[in-house]
């Protein structure tokens, strides 16, 4: 019993000095009461409302295969649809509060409300007023809001990243061994997406910048002051990142051959950049950078050139990795709205430094009154991004451009048709379905009697999907049985650059409403009239 007293005492004792030394020990009455309430907000803005839009595609493969993994126990990596850490988490998230939107998201969402309070562990070396208006700017960043309620992991890795630099950092003023620790998380990231190769070498490319913007002298002396404290704690950290590495792509080693992961990762993605199977211009990222993240990089550049004679070596660092990160998704031949996120983080350390001077400041009015119009246009955004527009409908004016595609409302009214008639009569076969429709009603109708096949068509299920054009030859058979309709599974702006003016993107941030058409892929929906939509015989 001493034995355990003894040892819990001692961890205790560990998680105390790490607090302390992170300056987490105390908060004045006043600061903690402004992290409750950006707390509060940054789990509202996430959380709320989170199953009300249909399952983007995406988000159905990484639901299904969640599904699979918990009722069928079946998985292997497989780098087209990333790391297997999310599959894990949405499978035991699945097992204890069940199969739902809500919960597929959850998981995406709570590491965006925990991302907004990961500044608190860097208060002490950077001040209480940057860590917070870190914490704010991520809080209220629109990529950010928008993409913690999509199941994707961009926003973990993104946390997992920015936990691992936070502990790396602190090592250098703490007692404690916080590099396993961020070698841990640093891992999570690894089994979580394969932009950990993208970060790694980003991370590499600026701390060699370093070396040549601080001189080598600085980076040696740095460098030997380092080593020798902590070179036991690297070796651990090195065997942790291995292990957890390891463990998760072989699947607890039920699948040993994957041990060679990173060669199977970066072989298939350097394929699809080549081939650029999502392609765009080089120039994509950026008017999205410029009309959804302007407070935080207008923050950072103004920060760059106030502080140009000043600049820590931390802040160096982000330079040289923001840099480098907008450079490097430039020219990825993958173009998605989701990667702004790892283009936009560098920049937040930057932009919460120079947010925190300008309300710090007793002047500077003119200042405090461009940040404070930058916040409301960044919450006007974040609002009709997540809340307002967060579908796009072939028939609706409005669009965003970080929507990059998603489900119609007229799908997820089908998919609602089709739960509806399985209660009805859980015995028959509810549908037959095929091509394009099965994302996302795979993890829609997950687990019901779905034939994914038209083959079984002619045996007259009440729903029949397909592809347009896909069921003449049924159509001839089953006469005047069935009712068909099209109808729009998924939708997306067409953008159209040329001929934009300002006053078309003025108009658009202020409305939303689209300056180009939206397209869509449609499919073809058929209704046997003995049971139709209201259920008439």
């Amino acid at each position: 019993m001493k034995a355990k007293e003894g040892t819990s005492s001692g961890l205790f004792r560990r998680l105390a000095g790490v607090a302390a030394a992170t300056g987490q020990g105390k908060l004045p009455g006043w600061e903690k009461r402004a992290w409750l309430l950006l707390a509060m907000l940054a789990v509202a803005l996430r959380f709320w409302q989170l199953d009300a839009k249909p399952p983007h595609h995406d988000e159905a493969i990484h639901g299904h295969f969640a599904w699979e993994l918990l009722h069928r126990h079946s998985y292997r990596y497989d780098p087209t649809y990333h790391g297997p850490l999310q599959y894990f988490v949405l499978a035991g998230l699945f097992a204890v509060f069940g199969e739902s939107d809500l919960v597929l998201r959850s998981y995406s969402a709570t590491c965006g409300a925990a991302l907004a309070l990961a500044p608190l562990l860097l208060r002490r070396l950077v001040g209480r007023g940057p860590a917070l208006a870190m914490g704010w700017l991520l809080a209220l960043s629109p990529s950010f809001v928008h993409f913690s309620r999509f199941a994707r992991n961009d926003v973990p890795v993104v946390l997992f990243s920015a936990l691992a630099l936070a502990l790396v950092w602190l090592q250098k003023k703490s007692p404690q061994p916080l590099l396993p620790w961020a070698a841990f998380f640093l891992a999570l990231h690894a089994v979580s997406k394969e932009t950990i190769y993208v970060t790694g070498v980003l991370w590499f490319a600026a701390g060699l910048g370093l070396v040549f913007w601080c001189g080598p002298t600085r980076a040696m002396a740095w460098w030997r002051g380092f080593w020798p404290r902590n070179r036991r704690q690297l070796v651990v950290a090195l065997g942790v990142f291995a292990f957890v590495c390891v463990v998760f792509y072989t699947v607890f080693f039920t699948w040993p051959q994957d041990v060679f992961f990173p060669l199977k990762a970066v072989r298939y993605w350097y394929e699809q950049h080549k081939i650029q199977r999502v392609g765009g211009p080089w120039t994509y990222h950026f008017p999205r950078l410029l009309l959804y993240e302007f407070l935080i990089l207008g923050l950072a550049v103004s920060a760059v050139i106030r502080r140009r004679r000043r600049l820590l070596v931390a802040e160096r660092f982000a330079i040289l990795w923001g840099v480098g990160a907008l450079a490097m998704y430039a020219y990825l031949g993958e173009k998605v709205p989701w990667l702004l996120v790892h283009q936009v983080f560098p920049w937040v350390p930057l932009a919460g430094v120079e947010m925190a001077h300008v309300f710090a400041s007793s002047r500077r009015w003119l200042a405090k009154g461009a940040v404070t119009v930058g916040l409301l246009a960044t919450v006007w955004s974040s609002l009709a991004l997540s809340y307002l527009y967060p579908t796009i409908e072939p028939g609706d004016p409005h669009a965003e451009l970080l929507v990059f595609v998603q489900t119609t409302k007229a799908e997820q009214a089908l998919a609602q048709e089709g739960l509806a008639l399985y209660r009805q009569n859980p015995e028959q076969v509810l549908a037959a379905v095929e091509g394009e429709a099965v994302w996302p009603l795979s993890w829609q109708w997950k687990g019901l009697p779905v034939q994914w096949s038209l083959a079984t068509a002619l045996n007259g299920p009440p729903l029949v999907v397909a592809d347009p054009g896909k069921l003449e030859e049924h159509k001839a058979v089953w006469g005047d049985r069935y009712r068909c309709e099209i109808i729009p599974l998924r939708a997306w702006w067409v953008e159209r650059w040329r001929g934009v003016t300002l006053l078309d993107v003025g108009r658009w941030f202020l409305t939303r409403r689209a300056w180009s058409e939206r397209g869509s892929t449609d499919v073809e929906v058929c209704r046997k009239r003995e049971r139709s939509v209201t259920g008439e015989r």
